[in-house]
C-alpha cells in the first residue's frame, strides 16, 4: 500500500474546512433522491400512477434488494480502482450524473394503459435508481476512513455530512412539496419537481469531487481479490462493524417508514403538501442546529455510543405523540414534534456515521489491509435492505387495511386505512428506535480500544 506525500493517511494535521464542507455537500445528491423517494414516491405510485399500495411498495423493496447484493461488489471495485483522482473520486462524477438521470426517470412514469406493463416499467426504473445510488454512495462513504485517522475529527467531518443531509431534506421535503402544490399537485407536477432536483444533484457532486482533490487518500500497489467467503469472514470477524450494521439495520427501517408521512398529512391532518414541507423545514433546521450540541456531548462523555443512545431516546415520546394528532390541531404542536424528531435524527445520523470509519480503521489495524470500500458496500447493503423492508411494511399494512389506489382522482379512504396510517406513524418508528437503543448496549469499540489495537505491519 502506498500513499501520496500530500495525502498521507496517518497525517495528524487537521482537514481544511473547505475539504470538510465540500465532502459533506457530496451527500446531497443521494439524500435528495432518497428523501424524495422515501417521502413522496409511494403516494405518487398509488395516487397518480395507479399502482396498488402493496405492489408499489414491493417494487420499491425489490429494486433495493436486487441492488443491495451488488453493493459489496461496488465496494470491491472502488478498492481496486487506480486513477490520478484516487480510488473513490471518479465515482463522484459518474454517480452524480446517474443520480440526476434517475430522479427524473422515477417521477416521469408514462401513462401506460396496461397495468402489467406499467408496473414492469416502474420496477425497471427503480432498479436503475438503486444502481445509480450505489455507484455514488459506496465510494463516497469509503472516503472518511482515509481522510482522517483522528477519532473525534471524524465526528467533526461527519457533522458536515449531517448539515448536508438537513439541506437535502429541505430541498427534497420542503421545496419538493411546495413545488407540487404550486404546479397543481398532479402527475406532471412530480416531473417538474424532479427537474428542479437534477441540477442541484449535478452541482453538489461536482463540488464534492473538486474540493476533495487535496484530501488524504490511499492507493494499493497490488489488487487483492475478495472471494465472497472472505468478505463474509471479514464482516463477522469485525465485531464492532457487525454490531453497527445490526444497529443501522434497525434504525434505518425508519427511512422506509417515512413513506407514511404524505398519507398522514393528507388523510389524518387534512393538510396540503405545503404543510408537509413546513414540517420537514423545521425538522431540518433542528437537525442542523443540534450538531454543535451532539459534538459537545460526544466529547464530554467520551463515548459516541452513549451519545447515540441519548439521541435515539429523545425521539421516543415524540413518535408516540402522533397517536394524539388530529385534524385542525395547533400548528405549534406539529412544529414541536418536528423539532424534537429532527434534533434526535441529527444526533443519530452523526454518531452512526462517525462510528462507521472507526470500524474501518479497526479492521485496518487488525489486518493491515485497506478495505474501506468492502465495508462500505456491506453497510449500504444493510441500508437498502432495511429501507426495503420499511417501505414494504408500509405498503402491505395499507393494502391490508383497505387503502384505495387511484390515478389522480379524489378517493375517500375507509376508517381502517386511516387507523393503519396512525399506527404506522407512531408505533413503527418507536419500536425501531427502541430496538436500536438495546442493540447499542452491546457495541464494544471505544477510542481507547481502537488506539490499543495492534496495527499489522
Amino acid at each position: 500500500m502506498t500513499s501520496t506525500a500530500q495525502s498521507d493517511p496517518t497525517s495528524s494535521r487537521r482537514l481544511p474546512l473547505s475539504v470538510c464542507m465540500g465532502w459533506g455537500l457530496g451527500t446531497m445528491g443521494p439524500v435528495i433522491v432518497l428523501t424524495a423517494t422515501n417521502v413522496l414516491l409511494l403516494r405518487y405510485l398509488t395516487d397518480h400512477v395507479g399502482i396498488a399500495a402493496a405492489l408499489a411498495s414491493s417494487l420499491i423493496a425489490l429494486a433495493k434488494i436486487i441492488d443491495a447484493f451488488a453493493d459489496p461488489t461496488m465496494g470491491w471495485i472502488s478498492d481496486r480502482t487506480r486513477s490520478r483522482w484516487g480510488r473513490r473520486r471518479p465515482y463522484l462524477l459518474g454517480g452524480g450524473v446517474l443520480l440526476a438521470m434517475s430522479v427524473v426517470a422515477v417521477f416521469a412514469i408514462p401513462d401506460i394503459e396496461s397495468y402489467a406493463v406499467r408496473a414492469s416499467y416502474v420496477g425497471a426504473v427503480l432498479i436503475f435508481y438503486a444502481f445509480a445510488y450505489t455507484v455514488f454512495n459506496i465510494p463516497y462513504l469509503s472516503m472518511p476512513a482515509e481522510m482522517t485517522q483522528d477519532y473525534h475529527e471524524r465526528s467533526f467531518l461527519m457533522s458536515f455530512r449531517v448539515y448536508a443531509v438537513a439541506l437535502s431534506t429541505i430541498v427534497a421535503s420542503v421545496f419538493g412539496p411546495i413545488l407540487l402544490t404550486r404546479l397543481g399537485g398532479e402527475a406532471d407536477a412530480y416531473l417538474g419537481m424532479a427537474l428542479f432536483f437534477a441540477p442541484v444533484i449535478l452541482l453538489t457532486s461536482w463540488v464534492c469531487f473538486y474540493t476533495t482533490r487535496k484530501a488524504p487518500f490511499t492507493e494499493k500497489e497490488v489488487h487483492v481479490a475478495y472471494p465472497i467467503r472472505e468478505q463474509i469472514r471479514s464482516v463477522l470477524g469485525n465485531r464492532p462493524f457487525f454490531i453497527l450494521i445490526l444497529i443501522k439495520f434497525m434504525t434505518l427501517l425508519a427511512l422506509g417508514v417515512q413513506a407514511v408521512f404524505a398519507y398522514f398529512f393528507t388523510y389524518v391532518l387534512g393538510l396540503s403538501d405545503a404543510y408537509l414541507g413546513q414540517y420537514f423545514l423545521v425538522s431540518s433546521i433542528a437537525m442542523m442546529a443540534s450538531q454543535p450540541v451532539w459534538l459537545r456531548i460526544a466529547r464530554a462523555t467520551g463515548s459516541k455510543r452513549n451519545t447515540y443512545i441519548i439521541a435515539l431516546a429523545l425521539s421516543l415520546p415524540a413518535f408516540l405523540s402522533w397517536l394524539l394528532a388530529v385534524e385542525n390541531e395547533p400548528v405549534l404542536q406539529l412544529y414541536l414534534r418536528a423539532a424534537i424528531i429532527g434534533a434526535s435524527g441529527g444526533g443519530a445520523i452523526l454518531m452512526g456515521q462517525s462510528l462507521l470509519p472507526d470500524t474501518m480503521e479497526y479492521d485496518y489495524r487488525r489486518t493491515g489491509l485497506r478495505r474501506e470500500g468492502l465495508f462500505a458496500g456491506f453497510y449500504t447493503t444493510v441500508e437498502k435492505l432495511s429501507g426495503a423492508i420499511g417501505v414494504a411494511a408500509v405498503g402491505v399494512l395499507l393494502s391490508a387495511a383497505g387503502y384505495i389506489e387511484s390515478r389522480g382522482t379524489d378517493v375517500v379512504q375507509p376508517a381502517s386505512a386511516i387507523q393503519a396510517i396512525y399506527l404506522i406513524m407512531a408505533f413503527l418508528p418507536f419500536g425501531i428506535s427502541l430496538s436500536g437503543i438495546i442493540a447499542l448496549l452491546f457495541y464494544p469499540l471505544t477510542e481507547a480500544k481502537l488506539k490499543a489495537t495492534t496495527r499489522i505491519a
